[in-house]
């Protein structure tokens, strides 16, 4: 050997190291190719997240989850809010993940109210919190302005 040039030994690997080595890599291989034909979103990391696989058509429909307020100040009104972990303590896809929970029982969303109420002491107190989807309409890629607007739930401090 010549100056500054190193000896690598080969290793070789034993019949049992090839065969579960082997065995893994079929298996990995069937969990991606059934992910990615039949697997959801569930599936993950052995089939493609829907929301990078697919795309939207050029007209429909795109939906927008988020929460309105009332406040101490103005109980007649509606004000939409931030729905972020600094606002209310969580960011929108923790919400939007327990919509049929809060569906089912509104009351939760009085927990938010008192998260707010921690983080923001000095901001009016919220005495009712509703979450609402807002349905946007899109024709050919360009939005309408038409928005339809559903409540999903709501709760009330009285």
């Amino acid at each position: 050997m010549g100056v500054g040039a190193t000896r690598h030994d080969v290793v070789r690997l034993s019949g049992p190291s090839r065969l579960w080595r082997s065995l893994l890599t079929v298996a990995l291989l069937v969990l991606f190719c059934a992910g990615s034909l039949v697997g959801n979103d569930h599936w993950w990391p052995f089939s493609p997240w829907r929301m990078f696989a697919t795309s939207q058509a050029a007209t429909g429909s795109v939906w927008s989850t988020g929460i309105e307020v009332r406040t101490a100040d103005d109980v007649d009104t509606w004000v939409p809010a931030r729905l972020t972990p600094e606002n209310v303590g969580l960011n929108r896809a923790e919400v939007e993940g327990r919509i049929p929970q809060i569906e089912s029982d509104p009351s939760r969303l009085g927990t938010l109210a008192e998260s707010h109420a921690r983080l923001r002491p000095s901001a009016p107190q919220w005495v009712g919190l509703r979450v609402v989807r807002h349905k946007i309409i899109v024709v050919e890629r360009e939005t309408t302005g038409e928005v339809e607007t559903d409540v999903l739930a709501e709760w009330s401090a009285r």
